[in-house]
């Protein structure tokens, strides 16, 4: 099944498959991928992956080069100041030896890389959360960025509006593992114990059971997307890179995915459209093969195209978390020791199948020792204990030959590329070998040829001797031999002309892209940093405790109310998307009476199919200022007309660096708040305190997702006008509260236990503070008027303000 690496075209999509080491690396290259993308030793959102240290990076690009194949470096977490120096000199060596793009996620870290690496490809990670291609040319082309990740969860309708909105390549998820939320918006395993998903730590407690109403189940768990099905349709949309997650996954995971959509891309785009799905339909046998044999190698509770044809109601694994299989039979009968099973399918020794019962809950695990056919009666002995019944399952969840298949296939071959050749061989010159491979040619010259006294040199022997490629990375397409007459070389001399110039072509191949650095570039920009540390700013400010501005987010009437009767708060901030847009202008009109500022909180999520509708919104209401919680929040608030100054950008556009500041001020934005991730001392870093808000109360939000669980456990609640908040526990007694927001369809779950700082247990910091905010969710007005009076909360937590994320 090794494919011969070709250039792709231009207008092809590209497949970009995952590598979390060099095996698996070059297993995605042997399976015909055209560009891979892997972390380094720092920065990168799989920290448990075998990210290569430098020298094994570098010969990653350069065996990559040598096929043709494009590198791009994940350096998509969020970055602390300490971290962000010395981010040029991690990426030194790698800019040099040719790295052809990095994905990003933090602003900081966008504006130190292109500051030093202007010509350094920049891709956006899926953690920036984007559903939209509103103003991304003019925002962050700028910034040396030439692709953009949308979030997962756009529609294919919305993957075609975007690429109408920009000119920037798209890069979808085509295959492999979903999150629940939103990428970039959890801060579930954050929370739950220090490994922050925004560090690519996440220790994925959306594959855990949780409880509610009373009954277990894996509650946050998707199952695997697969988007071939929809490969044609996605090219017709323009995707520009097919993306294939999966840098945890084994090197046959890597390669059998990589070479299964790299054979429908060709075959499609051989074809074309029409020709191509009747080729689907004549050839059916063939086409649910492949796809059987995807699903061996891994999925949950089978696969899903997750969001792309709009059924999210379809996407939920919640009997099992880990790999289903793929069912081979079904139990006949069962005695007190041996159970027998009738088989579907043929199974292999060494393949390992599973006892499944009605529930789906694993039984009995078992690996076969011997071979059988598809209809055969397989009886086995089983361990005391396990209840199974007639009619249970049996799933296979190894499939032994099909992975020793990939792996003799992709993983334990090297790829050979063709090359062409010329040797001349006259008596009295050098010898001249010459190869060619693509645009790039390399000769080498050896010794001097001598007049043959005794036996002249054979044309056949020239040419078995250079054939004799060995272990290289390379063939001979064609080998012409310009042989004088009665010539004499050594056979010596051949192998080595041959060594040298196979040598040098594949050093010449794995250096193209290499460049050099601009030295002051780099210097300055670490002295930009530098200087932009506020080291200890805040702690060693003291101010006038009556200057501090005060806020308060409200989610309902009776929490704005309430606020409004505290003098001490100076500023309310109505978070839109839990009021109607009926009463929205009332209430801002009724802060504004209070002497109070009124600010309007848009939306977690705007995706397209809101944003016609919120722009009539806007247009209709006149807050004081705006709180806003994305990029599209930012971009439908600059189209319409608000001045910078009026917007302050929530905790989640995590300005976690002094450098993500800078960038934000460079689009005129100078309001910020807290990210729920930093200790105090080490926001101090990033700001002297006068331009943060940090919240002093609230419901941490975990996460927000486009699954609804009140949709997943009952019925969607879009149509009944009902905003519920529900209660759901996990492990060690951790309670959650599910709210969903039917105007935007999403939900945000908040941690039971409400954040508290009160400034009568942190008097000496919240002197040096300058704004603070309280944020109320699902609180009563009774408890806002408690917090607003300072009063402790009994259950409440202090999330990372002393102890922070890893």
């Amino acid at each position: 099944m090794m494919q011969n690496r070709t250039k792709r075209r231009i207008g092809v999509p590209e497949i970009l498959a995952p590598a979390g080491s060099m095996e698996s690396l070059k297993a995605a290259v042997a399976a015909g991928c055209d560009a891979v993308y892997m972390g380094g030793s720092k920065f990168g959102a799989r920290a448990y992956a075998q990210n290569p240290e430098e020298d094994e990076m570098v010969a990653a690009i350069r065996y990559c080069h040598l096929y043709g194949v494009k590198l791009y470096m994940t350096v998509n977490t969020l970055l602390k100041e300490q971290e962000l120096q010395s981010l040029p000199t991690f990426l030194r060596p790698y800019y040099e030896a040719g790295l052809d793009a990095v994905i990003v996620q933090d602003m900081g870290v966008l504006r130190v890389i292109h500051q030093c690496f202007p010509d350094l490809d920049i891709h956006v990670s899926t953690q920036m959360t984007l559903t939209s291609g509103m103003g991304v040319d003019d925002r962050l082309a700028a910034y040396g960025v030439t692709r953009i990740v949308p979030a997962r969860e756009l529609s294919l309708t919305e993957l075609q509006q975007m690429r109408q909105q920009t000119k920037m390549e798209l890069e979808v998820f085509v295959h492999g593992a979903l999150c629940y939320c939103y990428s970039g918006q959890c801060l579930m395993s954050s929370m739950q114990g220090g490994r922050s998903g925004n560090r690519g730590r996440c220790a994925q407690p959306c594959r855990m059971q949780y409880d509610i109403d009373g009954s277990k189940r894996y509650l946050l768990s998707p199952k695997e997307l697969c988007a071939l099905p929809l490969l044609g349709e996605m090219i017709e949309a323009g995707i520009n890179s097919f993306k294939i997650e999966g840098r945890m996954k084994r090197p046959e995971y890597t390669a059998y995915v990589t070479a299964m959509y790299r054979k429908y891309r060709d075959l499609y785009l051989e074809l074309g459209s029409a020709k191509y799905r009747v080729w689907q339909q004549e050839h059916a046998a063939e086409w649910e093969d492949d796809l059987r044999k995807l699903a061996e190698i891994y999925n949950r509770e089978g696969f899903t195209d997750g969001y792309l044809e709009e059924k999210p109601e379809q996407m939920l694994a919640d009997k099992r978390p880990k790999h289903g299989g793929v069912c081979v039979g079904t139990v006949q009968d069962v005695d007190k020791h041996q159970v027998r099973y009738r088989l579907e399918r043929p199974i292999f020794a060494q393949d390992v199948l599973e006892f499944r019962g009605a529930d789906g809950v694993s039984i009995y695990e078992y690996t076969t020792g011997s071979s059988y056919h598809a209809g055969e009666l397989v009886q086995t002995r089983y361990q005391k204990g396990c209840r199974i019944a007639k009619g249970d399952r049996v799933f296979r969840t190894r499939h032994q030959v099909l992975l020793e298949e990939i792996r003799q296939d992709f993983v334990e071959s090297t790829p050979k590329l063709t090359i062409n050749g010329q040797i001349r061989i006259v008596a009295g010159e050098p010898i001249l070998l010459q190869c060619e491979y693509e645009n790039e040619i390399f000769a080498v010259t050896g010794m001097i040829a001598e007049n043959a006294v005794k036996r002249a040199v054979a044309k056949e022997d020239v040419v078995r001797v250079l054939s004799q490629t060995g272990e290289t990375p390379f063939e001979w397409g064609s080998l012409d031999v310009d042989l004088g007459a009665d010539v004499f070389v050594p056979i010596g001399e051949f192998k080595k002309l041959r060594r040298n110039a196979l040598t040098g072509l594949q050093d010449r191949l794995e250096r193209l892209g290499s460049r050099e650095v601009d030295e002051e570039r780099i210097r300055q920009m670490q002295a930009e940093i530098k200087a932009g540390t506020q080291e200890d700013a805040l702690i060693s400010e003291l101010r006038d405790p009556k200057d501090v501005q005060q806020s308060a987010a409200v989610s309902d009437e009776k929490q704005l109310y309430a606020v409004l009767q505290h003098d001490c708060i100076q500023e309310v901030i109505l978070r839109e998307e839990w009021f109607d847009n009926a009463v929205i202008e009332v209430l801002l009109q009724r802060i504004k009476e209070s002497k109070k500022r009124a600010v309007l909180a848009l939306p977690t999520i705007l995706r397209a199919q809101a944003i016609t509708e919120y722009r009539a919104l806007l247009k209709n209401v006149s807050p004081d200022g705006y709180l806003v919680r994305s990029q599209e929040g930012y971009q439908l608030l600059c189209d319409i007309g608000v001045k910078p100054e009026r917007i302050r950008l929530d905790a989640n556009m995590y300005i976690m660096n002094s450098e993500a500041a800078v960038w934000w001020r460079e689009q005129g934005i100078t309001q910020f708040t807290a990210p729920w991730e930093l200790t105090k001392r080490e926001l101090s870093a990033v700001t002297d305190g006068r331009d943060m808000q940090w919240i002093c109360y609230g419901r941490i939000p975990l996460m927000v997702s486009a699954q609804c669980i009140f949709r997943n456990i009952k019925a969607c609640l879009k149509n009944s006008g009902k905003a519920m908040a529900k209660v759901f526990a996990g492990e060690k007694g951790r309670r959650y509260i599910v709210r969903n927001c039917c105007k935007y369809c999403y939900n945000i779950i908040y941690r039971e236990e409400p954040f508290q700082i009160p400034c009568s247990m942190e008097r000496e910091f919240w002197e040096k503070v300058h704004q603070v905010r309280f944020e109320f969710t699902t609180e009563t007005a009774e408890e806002v008027h408690a917090v607003l009076k300072d009063e402790i909360i009994r259950d409440h937590c202090r999330g990372h303000f002393d102890v922070g994320i890893q």
